[in-house]
């Protein structure tokens, strides 16, 4: 069973359609049945005829609905029955500054072990140079080379 819907599908843009189409023919139906177009319109010439009541309406519903939301957190906060520690909203953040710091601290680890790999692999490569360029290698310098060659590309992969 596929949790995820694919929505690239032919089936489910057709069904995404007929719900878009059946949304407008009931809107279209509401709107023509309680005539709400009309009322749009006959409110629209009232508020062009008396612009100051309608401004007037406008910043009176502005300043209840303001007023409305400041009586309701005054109301929050006289419910709590005293003053709140302002130290208590610290104590729920400290253990997300823990992680960050753990987090932070993971990060220099990562970061002084690349710089020390990366220091390794330029050593690694000098040695190999300089032995692939010694004119009398032995059998033993060649066997030296290629490991040092073989760590230097592990290295590289990590």
């Amino acid at each position: 069973m596929s949790i995820f819907k694919n929505k690239q599908t032919p089936e489910y843009k057709e069904k995404q359609r007929h719900r878009l189409r059946t949304a407008r023919i009931w809107g279209y139906r509401i709107g023509k049945k309680y005539q709400i177009g009309d009322r749009i319109n006959k409110a629209n010439a009232w508020a062009n005829a008396h612009r100051r009541k309608a401004a007037g309406i406008a910043l009176a519903v502005n300043f209840c609905i303001y007023l409305i939301g400041f009586g309701m957190c005054f109301a929050d906060s006289k419910a709590n029955n005293g003053i709140a520690d302002p130290m208590q909203d610290f104590a729920a953040v400290q253990p997300m500054f823990a992680q960050i710091h753990c987090i932070h601290d993971m990060k220099q680890v990562e970061k002084s072990s690349f710089v020390a790999l990366s220091n390794r692999a330029v050593r690694l490569k000098h040695e190999v140079d300089s032995l692939m360029a010694m004119p009398g290698k032995t059998h033993r310098d060649s066997v030296l080379a290629l490991e040092k060659y073989d760590e230097l590309k592990m290295i590289m992969n990590k």
